[in-house]
Order: structure tokens, then sequence, then C-alpha cells
């Protein structure tokens, strides 16, 4: 069974680094896991994927020590379990704003009697080569985490957090400022106030929190502070954002012979 590095790193309490993956390239799934990043998430909810493309990332990402959590558009037992039976590690479900709801997307990740799960993995058990090891390990492997980004969640988040079979949880920031009706304000006391929020369940919890980090990346003591204060889930990239940074780089190296 492949190791979950993702949730190796989060028991020992250190940082892990991921990037988001839209353009639905078995390439790039690879090419993440093998530059070194920790964990991809694969997101069905803001682009244009299919089951299929998911799995070619999936089986390409395999190939790698990085680990595969897929982003589904909904709170969907079904959709759930279709990306779990392909062998995600992991499930990231968005606008979960209540305890109950983030009870339904945890017991939907895991097999009766804790949770929900229908049992019939293909790809996730060796296409029928490993059955009883994966069912007997899944269930303390995998992870799932909810999307916090409306207000709702943000009053509720210390009961979203305590929920048996939640791993953690991700800002979604530009939905959460829209909420606030702040939109993009991401300096605004409101914002903040709610970042600090999450910070303080995800460390009542012993859960990882994962937020966007507040200045440049190549800030470093900046950000050693906010991993000390606790952020050890890092969704620091895109494929979407790393490429178009690339071409607008390029471009301005050669803007000289424009001029």
């Amino acid at each position: 069974m492949p190791e979950n590095r993702l949730k190796r790193l989060l028991d020992a309490n250190e940082h892990a680094i991921g990037i988001q993956l839209r353009f639905g390239t078995p390439a790039i799934a690879e090419l993440a896991g093998l530059a070194g990043f920790d964990w991809i998430l694969i997101d069905t909810e803001h682009a244009p994927q299919t089951p299929i493309t998911v799995q070619s990332q999936l089986q390409a990402a395999g190939c790698t020590a990085t680990t595969a959590l897929v982003r589904v558009a909904r709170n969907d037992p079904d959709l759930i379990k279709l990306y779990l039976d392909m062998g995600a590690a992991g499930i990231v479900v968005p606008f979960i704003n209540t305890p109950e709801e983030a009870t339904i997307g945890a017991a939907a990740c895991r097999y009766p009697p804790r949770g929900t799960r229908g049992w019939g993995p293909h790809r996730a058990a060796g296409y029928g080569l490993f059955e009883a090891e994966y069912t007997n390990m899944i269930d303390d492997q995998v992870l799932y985490f909810p999307i916090i980004e409306t207000r709702e969640s943000i009053e509720n988040i210390e009961g979203i957090m305590a929920v048996d079979g939640v791993d953690g949880c991700i800002v979604g920031p530009v939905d959460l400022c829209i909420s606030l009706g702040i939109p993009f304000q991401f300096e605004d006391p409101a914002y903040l106030k709610a970042l600090s929020r999450v910070r303080d369940a995800a460390v009542q919890t012993g859960k990882p929190a994962c937020h966007p980090l507040l200045g440049p990346i190549d800030d470093h003591e900046n950000m050693q502070r906010q991993i000390a204060d606790g952020v050890r889930l890092l969704l620091v990239s895109g494929d979407e954002s790393s490429l178009r940074d690339a071409f607008k780089k390029t471009l301005q190296d050669l803007s000289f012979l424009k001029e």
C-alpha cells in the first residue's frame, strides 16, 4: 500500500507544502510530485475535470512520493466514494458550513461502522490485488478536509473542527471575503479575525488548518512566524498561477526587444 505522506507529515507536526492542479494533465501531476511537493490537490470544483482525467492524474502522481487529494464540487457521498475508489488519499469539500455537513462528508470517507462509505474500491485496492489490506487500513489513512469559506462556517468553526473524521480544514479566501462583505480585501480586520479564529480552532483540536500565507513567500521571517503560530498545511501555488507567472516573467525579461 502506498504511504500517505501528507498524513505522516501532519501526524509528526511537520509542515506540508502543496499545489492545486486544474489543467487536468497527468504530466503536471507527475512533475509536481517529482519536484518535491508533499501533496497535490486535484480541483474538480472550478476546472473542467472528468473522472477519467482525475484517475489519470492519480496514476501519474502514484509514480512519485506525493499525496494526491481530490477537491470535489459538493458534499456528495457518491462523488466522494468515486474518487476514493480511484485511489485518492483524501477528499476536500467546499462550502462546509456546519458540523452536521462536516459529519456527512467525514462519514462518506470511512466504511461502516465508523462511516457510510459503500465498498467497491478498484484502483485504490490494486484492482483487486490487495482488497483486504486496503479495506482494513484506509479508514485510518484517508484524509477529509472541509473548505471554510463563509461567515456561517467561521461561526461554526470550533464545532466543524471537532467532528470525528475531520482531519483539518482549508480556508477559501476569496469566497470568505465575499461572504464577509469585503471582496478581495485580504488585509481587512474582519478577514484577519476570521483567519485567527480558524487558527485557534485548529490549535484547540490539534488538527491543521490551511489558509493563505500572509505576505510574499520569499519573506522567510514572516513565513516562519506564521508557521510558528501553527500553520502546517500549506497550499502555496497552482498549475495555473505557476505557469502564468512563468510566462509573464519570460516576457518581462525579453521586454527590451519591444523597446
